[in-house]
């Protein structure tokens, strides 16, 4: 009887679970280990305990972890300047080719660089972010 075995094994992986967050690897094993641990406790010979381990986490591997995957997935989540690309601004001081001008966006004054002239009162899209300046285009 190695339901103890079996209970620590869990608790093991489960643990390595928690601290790996989103890689689903250990949840399989542990999940073996739990079932291995009920069919222990259920008078099963340690061969047959080890034998649905060995299952239950190939199984959970080979099955599980992909679902689990798709599912709850790693978003990534745009934050500060990140979640300006792509967002409109209107320019509020003219920028001239490859040089300094003004946007305004999300209600923020931000200095901007275009390679090509845009006139005040104009919608650009941010392309990207350099340092303190956004790189813009027109907005067509």
């Amino acid at each position: 009887m190695l339901w103890y075995f079996w209970l620590f094994a869990f608790l093991a992986f489960l643990g390595i679970e928690i601290i790996t967050t989103g890689v689903f690897f250990f949840l399989c094993f542990s999940l073996g280990s739990l079932f291995a641990m009920m069919v222990s406790l259920l008078g099963a010979s340690d061969y047959i305990s080890i034998v649905v381990f060995c299952a239950i986490s190939l199984v959970s591997v080979l099955f599980i972890r992909p679902i689990m995957k798709r599912y709850i997935s790693k978003k990534k989540i745009e934050t500060n300047v990140d979640s300006l690309i792509g967002a409109p601004a209107v320019v509020t001081e003219i920028i001239k080719s490859n040089k300094i001008g003004k946007v305004k966006v999300a209600g923020e004054i931000w200095l901007a660089v275009s390679e090509e002239e845009i006139n005040t009162g104009e919608t650009v899209v941010i392309i990207s972010v350099n340092g303190t300046k956004l790189i813009v285009k027109k907005n067509i």
